[in-house]
């Protein structure tokens, strides 16, 4: 009598699915992010307010509340490839249109919530498909993964492409038609992740009754897990837009850096952003989903404390002969304090790799999978709603009072939300729902 064979998974990423998931992700999120950055460099540059720069951010993520409920829907019931493969050449072609007939800062508003909006319909079906697509006992390691290959693809988008397009070759309508080609380039690869379908697992539950657009809300209050990890979520979501639209003035009035320049100088977050992935999937599956959580975004708000006040900072350790060596840092416009901010930039990329993991691997791991587009919409919404008045007033009040108080401020508002949430929900093993067979 011979043993029966011993099935053996493939790594990850050297599974089909999941790595043309991972390409076609890492594509399109360089693209996008490169937009982003350069619209907001553009806005700034014509008009040096930290409000309209804040405007710009509630553009890209208002359509998350109307469009991105009616993509995580679809995302459920239609075909999630072709979705997709349609968002990404609809990104492809507002470019196109952009560089045809782009004229004024209103042109930036617009062709800003046109990308956010189909932006929507392909996140939502990509999000979706990664449960569908990837074992149970790898989801951790696979958010993990999905995070880095973000993390990467923003470093690309804002601290090479965008400032060597717009500024050593000074060319808006290059940078859109490059964009355009990488957002084509991921629309097919997302055609080779092939046919989707749930690996071994069955999920409890059928189709919930009641209004379409309230089933992903209706899904995330049904499970305490899954509404603890969607408010962590949403809060650092949330900050993390609130200060998309204080970034340019902070670089410009507390580093006194130019714009592009002192993007690379806040780099050092990609690098807190991989480290943190490596250490957030090792610890997945050793600690409590919610404890995880919970602590990594302690770390970041207090990382985002202390940015607020970088240069302060560098003179009071200055005064210590351990660290007198800042009080020597004088390269351009570079000093102590632009030093303070790449030490403090690496753990909040950390501490915000930790949260995403934690919270993105419980929705993974306990929403079923028919459900799974709705809940990541509704969380994307939720950030939207949340941050939507807040990142005006932050910015109408970075030009009033300083955008360093302000920082101080966000860092603040977030911690008290935070605390209130720090209660756990009764089950905080984060191990999945019984499945059925």
């Amino acid at each position: 009598m011979t043993d029966a064979p011993i099935q053996v998974s493939l790594p990850l990423l050297q599974q089909r699915p999941f790595r043309m998931l991972s390409f076609t992700r890492f594509f399109s999120r360089v693209a996008q992010y490169g937009l982003n950055f350069a619209l907001v460099l553009l806005i700034n540059e014509e008009t040096g307010k930290a409000f309209l720069s804040s405007l710009l951010v509630l553009a890209l993520v208002v359509p998350s509340t109307v469009a991105g409920i009616v993509a995580g829907t679809a995302a459920d019931v239609f075909p999630k490839r072709a979705l997709v493969f349609l968002g990404d050449m609809a990104r492809a072609a507002f470019c196109v249109y952009f560089v045809l007939n782009a004229s004024g800062v209103a042109s930036y508003y617009i062709v800003a919530i046109l990308l956010a909006t189909a932006t929507q319909f392909s996140s939502s079906a990509e999000g979706a498909i990664m449960p569908a697509i990837v074992e149970r006992s790898e989801l951790a390691r696979a958010n993990a993964i999905s995070q880095a290959v973000g993390g990467a693809a923003q470093l690309i988008g804002l601290g090479v492409l965008t400032p060597i397009v717009l500024r050593v070759f000074d060319s808006r309508d290059a940078l859109f038609l490059i964009c355009a080609g990488l957002f084509f380039i991921a629309a097919f690869q997302a055609l080779f992740i092939g046919r989707i379908h749930a690996r071994g697992r069955v999920d409890i539950g059928g189709e919930p009754a009641g209004r379409w657009w309230l089933v992903g809300w209706r899904a995330i209050k049904a499970d305490r897990m899954v509404t603890h990890a969607v408010i962590e979520l949403t809060l650092i979501a949330s900050t993390l837009i609130i200060l998309g639209g204080l970034v340019p003035k902070y670089i410009d009035d507390v580093l006194g850096l130019p714009v592009e320049i002192g993007a690379l100088i806040l780099t050092p977050a990609a690098a807190g952003v991989i480290v943190g992935l490596r250490v957030a999937g090792f610890l997945a599956r050793r600690v409590p989903h919610g404890f995880l959580s919970t602590t990594g975004f302690t770390i970041f708000v207090a990382c985002l404390a202390l940015l607020a006040f970088v240069n302060e900072e560098a003179d009071f350790l200055g005064g210590f002969g351990a660290f007198s060596w800042l009080n020597s840092v004088d390269i351009g416009n570079f000093d102590a304090g632009g030093v303070m901010a790449m030490v403090i930039t690496f753990p909040l990329g950390f501490s915000y790799a930790v949260v995403s993991v934690a919270g993105n691997t419980v929705m993974d791991d306990r929403v079923p999978l028919h459900l799974r587009g709705r809940v990541g919409a509704t969380q994307a919404a939720l950030s939207a709603i949340a941050s939507s008045v807040p990142v005006l007033v932050a910015g109408a009040l970075a030009d009033f009072i300083g955008v360093a108080p302000v920082m101080a401020m966000v860092a603040g508002l977030a911690g008290v939300v935070a605390v209130a949430n720090l209660r756990e929900p009764g089950d905080n093993s984060g191990a999945p729902r019984r499945p059925v067979g």
